[in-house]
C-alpha cells in the first residue's frame, strides 16, 4: 500500500507547517459552519477577503464536501489568495476574519488565533522527528498527544499563559511540574469521597510523611491551631497569577495558607490541568482549577462539579458491574474518587464573580489499574498523530493485520459500549477522543476505557433503565450557567442526550479517525458501513430496546451538532447547533 506524504516535497518550516495548518483548519469551520460564503467551482472553490480600504480580495482553495457530514476539508498547500500562494497569515485573519465578520467577539477569537500560532509554533520548532520506544506507554504518550483538536481552529490558545508558561506547562514539552499545595479552613471547603476510598489513603499517594511534617509546621508558625485545615492541590501557574489577589482577604484571615510544593514530580497530560505522578503507577491523576481559556473552555472547576464527581463515578461503575454486556467486553471507567472545592456561597457577590472554580481538585484512578500484563492503553487520538518524520503512530499495526480487520476490530470496541449505555441505560457520555483509553493487545483494539465524568455525561432521569439507582447530584447553580450554557448533565429532552453522544462521538471522535483510517485506504463509505452494521447487530441482538432505539435514535435525520466557531465569534448569548447530512443513516440505507 502506497503511504500518504502529508508534508510538501520541500520541506515546510515550523512556522511555515503552523501557518498553513491554521489557515486550512480555520476556512474548514468557516465554511462547514455557513460562517463564510464560499462559490463552488468544481473542486475549486473561491471566497472572498475585504482590505481596510474595502477592496475585495480574492481567495480560492481545493476542497471537498465529505461523506462524513457534509465536513469540508482542504487540501493542503491549497489557498491561494489573487491566484499566489496565501503564506501570510496576518493578512489572511485581516482580510477573511477582521474586516468581513460582525460578531461580538471577532477580536477575542483572532486573539485566539494568533495566541494559536504562538504556542504551536513554539512546540513544532523543538518536536522529535518520531515518538520514543521508551516513550510509547500511556503516561508519556498523553505528552505526545500535541496536535490538539482536529476540528477546532484554536486548538492550542492557552489564554492566560505566556509562552514562557507554555513551555513549564504545556504537556508536549514534557516538563517535571511541582504541585503546590494550601491548607484551606475545613469550614470554607466541601469534600466528596467515593464509597471505597478515604481521603488519607488517596493522600498518602501525593504527599510523603516529610511533606505533611513541613506542612503543618508552616501552620503551626502562622499561628493556625485555632482552625482546622483541608490540604488542598493548587496548579503552580493558578497560584503564581491568579489565588493570592483573588483571595487576599481569606489568606490575611488564614483561612488560606499557603504550604509550598510536595517532593514528588509530576507531568502534564494533554488536558492541560490534569497532572500524572511521574513515579508511581499507583498515584490518582489530579485536574485542577487552571483560569485559562483552551478552546472553548474556561478550565476552571465548579464546587457542583467536583462534589459529584465520586457519585457519578460510583454510579456509572455499579452499572458496569450489574451489566453482562459492559462486562463482557471489559469496558471501564477511570473512576474520579474524591472531589475537594472551595466552598464560594461563603464570599460576597463581588468576590463571588472572581473567585468562582478557581480553586478545587478532582482525584481520578490511574489507568494501571485497569490494565493486565500484555495490554497497552493508548490515547485515542494517538490514531490521529502524524509524526514529524511523516509515520502515522498507527501504521506498524495497521501493517501488521491489515486496514480491514484493524478498523473492524475497532470500530466495534469503540462503539458498543458506548451505545450501549445510552440505548439500554439513557446515559450519553462526552466520548470525544480526549476521553477515551483505547486498551490494545498486540497493537490489537480490544476494549476501552473511559475519563472524565463529572461533568461529562447526560441523562432524562425518567428514561434511565434504573431510575433508583441515579445518584442526588448537586445542581449547577444560575451563576454556572452564565459562565457556560452548554454545561449541564440532566435534562428534559431524549434529543439532548442522543446529540450528546452524536456530536461528540460521532461528528468529531469517529469522524477524524475515519478520515485517517482513509489515508491507509479505507473509504468513508466503508468505514460509516461497518459503524452503521455494528448498530444494527447490536439492536438486533436486543430487540427488547426497539422503542429505546426510537427515542435515542443514532440514525434520524434531526441529530444536530454543535458550531464551535460561531461559539467563539458570536458568544454564548444563544446555542449554535446545526442539523448535518447523517453518516449513520446513509450508510444504513445502503446496507438495506
Amino acid at each position: 500500500m502506497e503511504r500518504t506524504d502529508y508534508l510538501v516535497k520541500e520541506k515546510l518550516t515550523a512556522f511555515e507547517e503552523v501557518t498553513e495548518r491554521m489557515m486550512r483548519q480555520t476556512m474548514e469551520a468557516l465554511i462547514f459552519e455557513g460562517i463564510i460564503d464560499i462559490t463552488p467551482n468544481d473542486s475549486r472553490w473561491s471566497f472572498i477577503g475585504k482590505t481596510t480600504e474595502e477592496n475585495i480580495v480574492h481567495y480560492s482553495c481545493e476542497a471537498d464536501v465529505k461523506w462524513s457530514f457534509g465536513r469540508v476539508k482542504i487540501a493542503k498547500n491549497s489557498i491561494r489568495r489573487e491566484e499566489e500562494p496565501c503564506a501570510n497569515f496576518y493578512i489572511f485573519l485581516e482580510e477573511v476574519i477582521q474586516n468581513q465578520l460582525i460578531g461580538a467577539h471577532t477580536a477575542s477569537f483572532i486573539h485566539e488565533l494568533l495566541e494559536t500560532l504562538a504556542k504551536d509554533n513554539q512546540f513544532k520548532e523543538l518536536q522529535l522527528d518520531r515518538i520514543p520506544e521508551e516513550d510509547r506507554h500511556y503516561e508519556a504518550l498523553e505528552s505526545h498527544m500535541t496536535d490538539g483538536h482536529p476540528y477546532h481552529p484554536s486548538y492550542k490558545s492557552r489564554i492566560g499563559f505566556s509562552l514562557a508558561d507554555n513551555y513549564a506547562y504545556g504537556p508536549e514539552f514534557n516538563q517535571e511540574v511541582a504541585l503546590h499545595w494550601v491548607a484551606v479552613n475545613e469550614q470554607l471547603t466541601d469534600m466528596a469521597v467515593s464509597s471505597e476510598n478515604s481521603l488519607d489513603d488517596i493522600y498518602k499517594l501525593h504527599l510523603t510523611e516529610e511533606d505533611r511534617s513541613k506542612f503543618n509546621q508552616t501552620l503551626r508558625e502562622n499561628g493556625c491551631g485555632d482552625k482546622k485545615y483541608v490540604f488542598l492541590p493548587v496548579h503552580p501557574w493558578q497560584w503564581e497569577h491568579s489565588l493570592p489577589s483573588v483571595f487576599v482577604q481569606q489568606r490575611i484571615n488564614k483561612d488560606i495558607v499557603y504550604l509550598g510544593t510536595s517532593n514528588r514530580p509530576y507531568r502534564a497530560q494533554q488536558s492541560i490541568r490534569t497532572l500524572a505522578h511521574r513515579d508511581s503507577t499507583e498515584a490518582t491523576y489530579i485536574k485542577l482549577a487552571l483560569s485559562i481559556t483552551n478552546t472553548s473552555t474556561s478550565r476552571i472547576l465548579a464546587h457542583h462539579t467536583t462534589q459529584n464527581a465520586p457519585r457519578i463515578s460510583d454510579w456509572i461503575n455499579h452499572i458496569i458491574q450489574e451489566d453482562s454486556l459492559l462486562k463482557r467486553e471489559r469496558f471501564h471507567i477511570l473512576r474520579e474518587v474524591m472531589g475537594v472545592s472551595f466552598r464560594y456561597d461563603k464570599l460576597p457577590s463581588i468576590q463571588y464573580r472572581s473567585a468562582y472554580g478557581m480553586l478545587g481538585a478532582i482525584y481520578r484512578e490511574n489507568v494501571s489499574t485497569y490494565l493486565g500484563e500484555h495490554e497497552e492503553a493508548w490515547p485515542l487520538n494517538a490514531l490521529l498523530l502524524t509524526q514529524r518524520n511523516g509515520e502515522s503512530f498507527i501504521q506498524a499495526a495497521i501493517d501488521q493485520y491489515g486496514v480491514e480487520h484493524w478498523s473492524d476490530a475497532l470500530i466495534r470496541t469503540l462503539i458498543l459500549p458506548i451505545i450501549h449505555l445510552m440505548y439500554t441505560h439513557g446515559i450519553a457520555l462526552e466520548s470525544h477522543a480526549q476521553n477515551i483509553i483505547l486498551v490494545v493487545e498486540n497493537g490489537l483494539p480490544t476494549r476501552i476505557i473511559i475519563k472524565d465524568l463529572h461533568d461529562g455525561v447526560r441523562y432524562v432521569p425518567d428514561q434511565l433503565l434504573r431510575p433508583d439507582w441515579a445518584p442526588k447530584l448537586n445542581p449547577e447553580p444560575e451563576t454556572h450557567r452564565k459562565f457556560n450554557r452548554y454545561s449541564f448533565i440532566q435534562t428534559d429532552a431524549v434529543s439532548e442526550v442522543r446529540d450528546y453522544t452524536y456530536d461528540a462521538f460521532f461528528f468529531i471522535c469517529m469522524t477524524d479517525i475515519c478520515f485517517t483510517l482513509e489515508r491507509f485506504g479505507l473509504s468513508e463509505k466503508d468505514f460509516w458501513r461497518k459503524c452503521a452494521q455494528t448498530i444494527m447487530s447490536y439492536q438486533n441482538e436486543y430487540p427488547e430496546y426497539k422503542e429505546r432505539f426510537k427515542m435515542f435514535d443514532l440514525f434520524a435525520e434531526d441529530a444536530l451538532i454543535e458550531e464551535m466557531t460561531k461559539r467563539r465569534i458570536y458568544g454564548d448569548s444563544e446555542l449554535y447547533f446545526r442539523k448535518a447530512s447523517n453518516p449513520l443513516l446513509l450508510a444504513r440505507d445502503t446496507l438495506a
